[in-house]
């Protein structure tokens, strides 16, 4: 396929939705002088509509053996630095100041109790081991001293955040967020929607600074850059690359080479493909029969999230349409082919599915179909556009729900079984007596009444709403037997 030519003024126009940001004020806490304030700021995107599934969960197996087989080989940050100025990677100054910087944030740990040492001690343990794993290169001590030196300013100075907690510091415009056992860590995807803002908004001095920023944090990775994250999240070890947070860069990047006359920011996006070329691990792609999906997070293949896939596609799309480079369009093609094939298997005819089998929480139901929306303004594919539509009206669809429980016994349990169509919170009255309530995705469930002694029939009523407030309510006679 080709591309569809937008003129500039179509372009700004589908741009107003064209990543997680909405037009709502986000709340930050801002480090400013050792005291920390909360401000509302228009332009940061919204943090992530629910807790991912897996955030709990431990690393993988081979994970946690690698990272003590890289610790017992006991290389030393101290000696990693060393060698990379022994061998002219970095220069001496170079090294005084990251040598600096780590006996600080150690020295501040062995100060710290309760959970600002867990925090900060997380990040020291992290570095260490990137260390003894070899990852600690000369391309990444920029964004990886930066995390330390942050979060050693964070954690003995600031305050406590809650998960999911976003925070900036005084004189940067990166976003940072709070995952409680992980530190601080920069936000990429935030970080990028608020360039976007900033694009749309035409705050030129604000987007300058923070593109910038943004390009120097950014580490060699699959022969480009890429914007790495040194924490285990959601099934993903580290260090792991978003086609997401990766696409929306490109996206911001290009963007913004065009409001602020700067070849470079667009040389730069052209370097970030690097990813969407590259299979994962390393880069974020995995080759399909149709195409190529890009991963939300590149270690963790198994796991295919569309909202992430499709805005990619939207910032290669942005890119190419701005650059006029065959490369990315060879890469949004690409896939733009697989997202044909994928979009239609997460409709399950009532609502979307987050990563192919478990249906998504309401805001990121309303995020794909953003997205979906975004991709029918570039492309005017049906598939993109009709989904989109469907997506939207299945917001405002009630749930439908079937008793199919007939009779049961006395003395005896009594399981209601009924089928549910989309994901709701669902509850069970007999003769108009609240039993038990659950919030349960679509398919076939059972609550359970515990009967009675008395023979006969029964009321029973199941009352449903779904995720978007619809109401749906079914009731059935069921009689009861002695035998």
């Amino acid at each position: 396929m080709t591309l569809v030519r937008n003129t500039a003024v179509a372009l700004a126009v589908a741009a107003l939705a064209a990543t997680a940001s909405t037009a709502s004020a986000a709340p930050v806490h801002v480090l400013r002088d050792g005291e920390v304030k909360v401000v509302s700021d228009p332009y940061l995107p919204a943090g992530e509509p629910q807790l991912p599934p897996t955030l709990a969960s431990p690393a993988p197996a081979a994970h946690r053996g690698a990272a003590a087989r890289a610790a017992a080989k006991r290389v030393t940050v101290t000696r990693a630095l060393r060698t990379l100025r022994d061998e002219g990677a970095i220069t001496p100054e170079d090294y005084r100041a990251r040598a600096r910087t780590w006996a600080e944030a150690k020295q501040s740990l062995r100060k710290l109790t309760g959970r600002r040492e867990v925090e900060l001690g997380a990040i020291v343990r992290s570095t260490e081991a990137l260390a003894s794993s070899g990852g600690l290169t000369a391309g990444r001590l920029p964004v990886v001293f930066e995390i330390v030196a942050r979060n050693r300013e964070w954690w003995t100075t600031g305050s406590l955040l809650a998960y999911g907690a976003r925070a900036r510091f005084t004189g940067s415009r990166i976003v940072w967020q709070s995952y409680p056992g992980n530190g601080l860590q920069p936000q990429w995807l935030g970080t990028f929607g608020e360039a976007n803002a900033f694009w749309r908004s035409k705050k030129r001095g604000a987007l300058r600074q923070l593109l910038d920023e943004a390009v120097a944090l950014a580490s060699p990775r699959a022969g480009g850059i890429a914007w790495e994250s040194f924490f285990a999240f959601s099934g993903a070890p580290p260090v792991w690359v978003s086609a997401l947070s990766q696409g929306t860069g490109i996206q911001a990047l290009s963007r913004g080479s065009q409001l602020l006359e700067r070849p470079d920011l667009l040389e730069a996006a052209k370097a970030a493909l690097g990813v969407f070329a590259t299979d994962a691990p390393e880069g974020v792609r995995v080759p399909t029969k149709a195409g190529a999906h890009y991963l939300i997070y590149s270690t963790n293949e198994r796991l295919r999230v569309l909202n992430g896939f499709l805005q990619s596609l939207n910032g290669l799309f942005d890119y190419s349409d701005i650059s006029g480079d065959p490369d990315g369009l060879r890469l949004f093609e690409a896939g733009d082919a697989q997202a044909r094939v994928e979009v239609p298997q997460y409709d399950t005819g009532e609502w979307s599915l987050y990563e192919g089998s478990r249906e998504s929480d309401l805001g990121y139901h309303q995020l794909v179909r953003q997205f979906l929306e975004n991709l029918c303004e570039r492309t005017a594919v049906d598939v993109y556009c009709a989904t989109a539509t469907e997506f939207e009206e299945q917001e405002t669809r009630p749930p439908v729900l079937r008793i199919r429980t007939t009779r049961g016994r006395t003395k005896a349990p009594v399981p209601v079984e009924f089928s549910l169509s989309k994901i709701s919170t669902v509850s069970l009255y007999v003769n108009d007596v609240p039993i038990a309530s659950a919030r349960l995705g679509r398919g076939t469930h059972t609550l359970t009444w515990a009967g009675r002694r008395k023979a006969g029939d029964v009321n029973v009523r199941l009352d449903a709403t779904d995720l978007a407030g619809n109401k749906a309510s079914v009731a059935k006679i069921v009689t009861l037997r002695r035998k």
